[in-house]
């Protein structure tokens, strides 16, 4: 039997539509703040600024976990993070009462290339970054990803 985890999310993965552009599904959600962590922005040369999750016991992160994901899931959702490239790697999040919840942990290399910016906060950002993922930038990463994503 195959273990089906769950995964915390608190950036672009927290929009449907990136989440159907990029799985061809919208996983079951479940909206949740986490304590002890911040999500800030960081800044690479040539990238938009997105996201990281940081441990920070004064903060918490509001998100939702993604319920249930499959191998296939993983497949592409590591891809996207690119944890080939070790900027992220997936690790267990410490939720109390909860277990098996991953999230995608900062790679201290992903620091040496940039440079963290203002705290992330999905409520207020710019409607139209949902759009601009799932229209361009999305269908430009699976492109560039023929083998997983065909």
């Amino acid at each position: 039997m195959t273990v089906k985890h769950d995964l915390f999310v608190y950036g672009t993965l927290a929009f449907d539509g990136v989440l159907q552009a990029l799985l061809g599904h919208v996983p079951e959600k479940e909206s949740i703040s986490v304590s002890g962590y911040v999500a800030r922005t960081i800044h690479l040369d040539g990238w938009d600024p997105f996201p990281v999750l940081l441990e920070s016991p004064e903060h918490c992160v509001a998100g939702h976990i993604l319920k249930g994901l499959s191998e296939v899931d993983f497949i592409k959702l590591d891809r996207y993070e690119f944890t080939e490239r070790e900027y992220y790697f997936r690790k267990s999040l410490p939720i109390p009462g909860r277990e098996n919840v991953l999230f995608y942990e900062p790679a201290k290399n992903l620091f040496a290339l940039g440079e963290l910016g203002d705290v992330w906060d999905t409520s207020s950002l710019d409607p139209s970054i949902e759009f601009t993922y799932v229209n361009s930038l999305v269908p430009k990463f699976k492109s560039e990803n023929p083998d997983i994503f065909g």
